[in-house]
């Protein structure tokens, strides 16, 4: 899929937010078992990769089918899923671990193929890896720190796979990363997880010149701006 990167503040600035459903929809063509009809994801409703599973269906001509929590109004993101094509299953009282365990229930019983939180599988991973390795050939040299949010950690540890000197910069935004055994894999010691102040749910009111999800991905921006170091800095744009 088409890379594109503008100069924003200084910092050059990877626009997957262009692509319908932001980064994630490059990992499905790859992590789909296509021999099935339906597609489902637990998804939070602040979530971009339940856009861009229900694009990609969309595009297949296969049925996305979308669990979320039940809100009294419809969240803009459960609108632009159901606008392209997905059914939708409120959840009340959806805590992520009820939506998930409902989506599992409906999976073993209609033959569904259930998607990971955050599609969270080593292809992607993977696949991330690779992206960022076309990202720097296309810069033409390897940054000296690299931005993104930190949701479930696919993107983060797909960017550490993908370089080998970048300094990795991740914004938690949602709940707390474990980083467990991990921190002792290769490429993990040039990691530095920062903290936003704001909970996930709530959005974070600093501005950008283009798009970016105000309780995610800008929250990113946001610190990235206020803590980036010298040198050459890339900001990964999901959604």
């Amino acid at each position: 899929m088409s890379i594109v990167i503008e100069s924003h503040n200084g910092i050059g600035v990877l626009r997957d937010d262009l692509l319908s459903g932001g980064t994630k929809s490059v990992l499905l063509k790859n992590i789909l078992d296509t021999t099935y009809d339906e597609f489902v994801y637990p998804s939070p409703v602040y979530g971009a990769a339940q856009i861009a599973l229900s694009s990609y269906c969309k595009s297949i001509g296969k049925q996305a089918t979308i669990f979320c929590a039940k809100r009294k109004k419809l969240h803009p993101n459960t609108q632009r899923c159901l606008d392209l094509g997905a059914t939708v299953v409120e959840i009340p009282y959806g805590y992520l671990h009820v939506v998930q365990y409902h989506a599992k229930n409906y999976c073993e019983e209609n033959g569904a193929m259930l998607l990971p939180f955050g599609f969270d599988t080593e292809e992607s991973k993977n696949l991330i890896a690779n992206r960022t390795k076309e990202i720097i050939s296309q810069l033409g040299y390897e940054p000296d720190e690299i931005w993104c949010a930190l949701g479930s950690g696919v993107l983060m540890e797909g960017i550490i796979r993908g370089t080998i000197t970048s300094k990795i910069k991740a914004v938690q935004v949602g709940k707390e990363y474990n980083i467990g055994i991990k921190q002792f894999e290769e490429g993990f010691d040039r990691l530095e997880i920062f903290k936003h102040k704001l909970p996930f749910e709530k959005s974070t009111k600093f501005k950008s010149d283009f798009p970016s999800t105000p309780n995610y991905d800008l929250k990113a921006w946001e610190m990235c701006n206020q803590n980036r170091g010298d040198g050459r800095i890339l900001f990964w744009n999901v959604f």
